[in-house]
C-alpha cells in the first residue's frame, strides 16, 4: 500500500460524479476507455479485478479478440497518468498486474485519503458521531464536516461505469448515504439554530421524496422552531395526506403535528453529555499489570453490562487508579462519564443513600428537577431507561457495601462500572454481578519513583539511606507515601533523615503522617475501616493485634481465643472483607503493629 503521509493528498481520485483525476487542483487528461478502467479499479480498490470482467465492461458484445491487449495498453496509460508523487512519499494509486498470463488481473492499491468517496463516508461517519455524543458546539462541527462532505458531489457515483451490473451495489450505497448525511445535516442545523438555512435543504429534499416521513418531521420541527407554525403543521398535514393514500400510517408524524398545534414542542434539547471524572492523577506510579487487567475485564465482549469491583486497603489507591483508569477508557465511551463519591468510607461525612446517589445522576443526565419521579423505584426506572443505547462510563467510588451499589448497576451494556470500596463486595462478585480486582501494595521500586517524582530526584538522591528508610516505613501504602512526600515538600530545608527518625518509632509515626484535612490524615482513614466492624469482630481484631505475630488459621483463633469456630468464622471473614486480615498461602495474616502503626482506635466498651 502506497504511503500515507498527514494531510489531504496532493493527488485525488474522484468518482462521486464522472471520474476526474486531479493534481495539485490541475485535472489529470483521461480518455473515455481510461476513465472507465480506473472507475472499475476504483470501485474494486484493495481486490484484484479479473481481466476479462474489464473487457466486458469495456467493449461488452463489441469486444474483439484483441481486446485483451488494448487493455493492456489501457492500463500502462493508466499507470503513467497514476505516477504523480504524493507529497514525500509514493503515488497515491499503484496498479499492480496479478495472476497468471491465462488468468490476468489487475489490483488497484490506494492511499486511504486520496479517493473523494472515502473522504466524504469518513465525513459521513465523524458528523454522525459529534451530532450523537456532543452538545452544541459538536452539532455545528458536524453541520460544517458534512457540508464539506456533500460538496464533494458532482452527481451520480462512478458515472462512468453506471450502467455497469458491476457497480450498481456500490453506487446504490452511497447515493443511500449522501441522503443520510443531507439529514444529518440538517439535524445539525436545527440543532445549532440555523432553521432557514435547514428548512431550505430539507425542502429540497421533500420535493425529490415526498414521502420520507423522517425528512418531513425534520423540515416541521425546523418550520416551527422558526417561529413558521402554520407552515409546519401543513408539512405534516400534507404527509399524513400522501401516505394514507398509499395504505401507511404515520402515528410519530401525527403525534408531532398535534403538538405542533398545541404549541408544545421542545426544540433544540439534546441530552447532555456529563463529564464528571475528577482530573486526572498528575503523578501516576506501577499498576500497569492492574491496569492492563481491568481494561480487558471491561472491554465489554460479551454483550452485557460489565462492573468492576475494585477493592483494596485503606489508603491503597484505589480511588487513584479507578481515576486513571477512568481516563483511559473515556474515549471508547462517547456519551461521557458520571462520577460519584459513594462515601461509604469516609472520614468525616456520612454515606450516601441511593435515593441520594440516584437524583444526582439524574440531574447529571439532564433530567429537570420539577421532572424526577416522585418514588426512589420511579427514579431508578428512569435512570436505566436513560441509559438504554447509550455507551456511558460509570464510577462509583468509596462504597460501603452491596446494599449501596446494587441499584444503582445499569441494564445497558454499553455502561461498563467502575465500583471501588474497602469492602470486597462479595455478594456481588459470588453473584455474576461484578468481577473482582484487588490492589496490593506498591513495590519498593515503585514507592521510590513516587517519592522521586514528587520530592524530586535531586533530593531523594541527596539522601538515598534516608529515602530508603522512608519507603520502608510507608510499607508501599500509597497514601502514606503521598503524605511523607507532602510533609517533607512543605519544608523544603527539613532533612529526610529527620522525617525517617519521627516514622522510625511506632508511637510517633502518626504525628509525622497527621495532616488538618481529615480526609488524608492516616489515623483518620484507617480508623474509618476498624468503625464499620460489627461488635464481634472488632473484639477479634483488638484481641488479635497484639498477641498474633505470624500467619493463622480459624483453628489457631479458636484455640486461642476459646471462641466458637463458626462465630470465629464470621468475624474473620468481616475482618478480610475490608482487608483487615489478608489471605497468605493456606492461612490468613495480620500485621501485629497493625493497631499502633496506623493509629485505628480501640474505643472502649466492646471488651
Amino acid at each position: 500500500m502506497p504511503d500515507n503521509p498527514s494531510g489531504p493528498a496532493a493527488t485525488r481520485i474522484c468518482v462521486l460524479g464522472p471520474v476526474r483525476v486531479t493534481h495539485l487542483d490541475r485535472t489529470v487528461p483521461l480518455g473515455p476507455k481510461v476513465a472507465g478502467l480506473l472507475s472499475a479499479l476504483v470501485l474494486h480498490a484493495g481486490r484484484p479485478v479479473d481481466a476479462g470482467q474489464l473487457v466486458d465492461l469495456l467493449w461488452g458484445t463489441s469486444a474483439s479478440a484483441a481486446a485483451e491487449t488494448t487493455l493492456r495498453s489501457h492500463v500502462s496509460h493508466l499507470r503513467r497518468k497514476l505516477d504523480i508523487p504524493h507529497g514525500p512519499g509514493a503515488p497515491v494509486a499503484t496498479v499492480r498486474t496479478v495472476g497468471t498470463p491465462a488468468s490476468r488481473g489487475y489490483l488497484l492499491e490506494l492511499a486511504p485519503d486520496s479517493v473523494d468517496a472515502r473522504v466524504f463516508e469518513n465525513a459521513v461517519i465523524e458528523g454522525s458521531r459529534l451530532l450523537r455524543t456532543g452538545g452544541t458546539a459538536e452539532a455545528r462541527q458536524a453541520a460544517d464536516l458534512l457540508r464539506d462532505g456533500l460538496a464533494l458531489w458532482r452527481g451520480t457515483a462512478f458515472a462512468d461505469i453506471a450502467h455497469w451490473w458491476g457497480a450498481m451495489a456500490e453506487i446504490n450505497r452511497l447515493d443511500a448515504l449522501r441522503r443520510s448525511a443531507l439529514q444529518l445535516r440538517a439535524e445539525a442545523l436545527v440543532e445549532v439554530g440555523s432553521y432557514l438555512e435547514a428548512t431550505g435543504e430539507l425542502a429540497g429534499m421533500i420535493a425529490v421524496d415526498p414521502y420520507n416521513e423522517k425528512v418531513r418531521r425534520l423540515l416541521a420541527l425546523a418550520l416551527y422552531a422558526d417561529q413558521r407554525v402554520d407552515e409546519a403543521a401543513e408539512v405534516c398535514r400534507e404527509g399524513l395526506t400522501l401516505l394514507a393514500c398509499r395504505g401507511l400510517d404515520a402515528p410519530d408524524l401525527h403525534d408531532l403535528q398535534r403538538r405542533i398545534l398545541r404549541r408544545t414542542v421542545p426544540v433544540g434539547t439534546r441530552p447532555p453529555v456529563p463529564r464528571l471524572l475528577p482530573p486526572a492523577p498528575p503523578i501516576f506510579v506501577g499498576r500497569t499489570v492492574e491496569l492492563d487487567t481491568a481494561t480487558r475485564l471491561l472491554g465489554g465482549a460479551g454483550g452485557h453490562p460489565e462492573t468492576l469491583v475494585l477493592s483494596g486497603p485503606a489508603g491503597i489507591g484505589k480511588s487513584t487508579f479507578a481515576i486513571q483508569l477512568a481516563h483511559q477508557l473515556a474515549g471508547r465511551l462517547p456519551d461521557g462519564q458520571l462520577y460519584v463519591d459513594l462515601r461509604g468510607f469516609d472520614a468525616v461525612r456520612p454515606p450516601l443513600s441511593v435515593p441520594e446517589v440516584t437524583r444526582t445522576v439524574l440531574l447529571a443526565l439532564g433530567v429537570a428537577p420539577e421532572r424526577l419521579p416522585v418514588s426512589v423505584d420511579g427514579q431508578l426506572a428512569l435512570y436505566r431507561s436513560l441509559l438504554v443505547d447509550r455507551r456511558m462510563l460509570i464510577v462509583f467510588d468509596n462504597a460501603a457495601d452491596a446494599h449501596q451499589v446494587r441499584p444503582l448497576l445499569p441494564a445497558a451494556a454499553g455502561c461498563p462500572v467502575i465500583v471501588t470500596s474497602r469492602s470486597r463486595l462479595t455478594s456481588l462478585v459470588a453473584t455474576g454481578t461484578a468481577l473482582p480486582l484487588s490492589l496490593g501494595p506498591l513495590s519498593d521500586a515503585e514507592a521510590r519513583e513516587l517519592l522521586d517524582r514528587r520530592l524530586g530526584g535531586e533530593r531523594t538522591a541527596a539522601e538515598p539511606a534516608a529515602t530508603t528508610e522512608l519507603v520502608d516505613y510507608c510499607d508501599g501504602n500509597p497514601l502514606t507515601l503521598a503524605v511523607t512526600a507532602a510533609q517533607a515538600a512543605n519544608f523544603p530545608g527539613l532533612p529526610l533523615a529527620q522525617l525517617a527518625a519521627e516514622l522510625r518509632a511506632p508511637e510517633t509515626r502518626l504525628d509525622a503522617l497527621s495532616t488538618v484535612d481529615a480526609t488524608v490524615d492516616v489515623r483518620s482513614t484507617f480508623s474509618a475501616s476498624y468503625r464499620t466492624l460489627s461488635d464481634g469482630a472488632a473484639r477479634l481484631f483488638r484481641q488479635l493485634a497484639p498477641t498474633v505475630e505470624s500467619e493463622f488459621t480459624v483453628h489457631t483463633v479458636t484455640n486461642l481465643l476459646s471462641t466458637s469456630s463458626r462465630r470465629t468464622r464470621r468475624h474473620l471473614g468481616e475482618l478480610a472483607d475490608i482487608h483487615l486480615v489478608a489471605q497468605r498461602g493456606p492461612g490468613l495474616y495480620l500485621l501485629p503493629d497493625l493497631v499502633r502503626a496506623y493509629g485505628i482506635e480501640l474505643t472502649a466498651g466492646y471488651d
